[in-house]
């Protein structure tokens, strides 16, 4: 229960530091600045259920004017200093009240989706941040993606894995960043049972250091030999060579 506590309590101090800024900013604009006001999104996160979008700012069957999930997002129209913040929702098309306690924010703006890249075997999805065999919800193998909801813990970050399609934590050790991977996009086409990924451009069964199959993908960092491209392998975490006639 101390994690839970902990991040309300920092929830907490985050609402009070936003009101604050709030109240600064009408005060700048009541002087004359007319300068627009920065929009932050914000991440929906809730056990089971959904957020209702409200009317008012109270708990009451009647003011639900919309459900949000999980993994759905608001920008904050206004953050005053209870429980509630007056957002907008792209996804309904509505403006509202919902209780802050159930969002989040990431601090991550772009390119949201990493790659999983592990030694061997696979890095487990799980419903708390902690190792440990019963929080385990999935599994997720290297070449694998997910999207990053929350990056604000330092050891496991919230995420949506679309393969899955589930939401949960992750070590955040064995993702890597979309910055890192470079280069055009192609799959591997047209295998009878593998293409090889090699250390040398030479069709040659020892420089083989990796199997690819038709459905992989790679990114391709060299193209300028005729036969053989340079590329980075998410699935094997390996840069290589690879006969380019069997990349579309």
């Amino acid at each position: 229960m101390t994690g839970i506590w902990g991040r309300l309590e920092m929830k907490n101090i985050r609402k009070w530091m936003m009101a604050a800024l709030l109240i600064f900013g009408i005060w700048i604009a009541a002087g004359g600045s007319g300068s627009a006001a920065t929009v932050d999104t914000y991440t929906v996160r809730v056990e089971k259920g959904y957020l209702a979008l409200r009317t008012a700012q109270a708990y009451d069957y009647r003011n639900e004017i919309g459900k949000l999930y999980t993994g759905d997002t608001v920008e904050v129209e206004e953050y005053g200093s209870g429980d509630y913040w007056y957002v907008y929702s792209s996804k309904l098309n509505k403006y509202g009240y919902v209780n802050n306690n159930y969002l989040f924010y990431s601090g991550i703006t772009d390119d949201t989706d990493y790659t999983v890249s592990v030694q061997s075997g696979y890095l487990a999805l799980r419903t708390e941040k902690a190792y440990d065999y019963r929080n385990e919800i999935g599994k997720l193998y290297t070449g694998d993606t997910v999207e990053v909801l929350d990056a604000s813990d330092s050891g496991y970050w919230y995420v949506y894995s679309d393969k899955l399609n589930k939401y949960g934590y992750v070590n955040k050790d064995y993702l890597i960043a979309p910055d890192i991977i470079r280069g055009a996009k192609y799959y591997v086409t047209g295998t009878t049972y593998y293409l090889a990924l090699r250390n040398a451009k030479a069709y040659d069964a020892a420089n083989e250091i990796g199997r690819l199959y038709n459905g992989d993908y790679v990114y391709v960092q060299d193209t300028s030999d005729s036969t053989y491209w340079y590329v980075y392998a998410p699935q094997l975490n390996k840069y290589g060579y690879v006969n380019r006639n069997y990349l579309k």
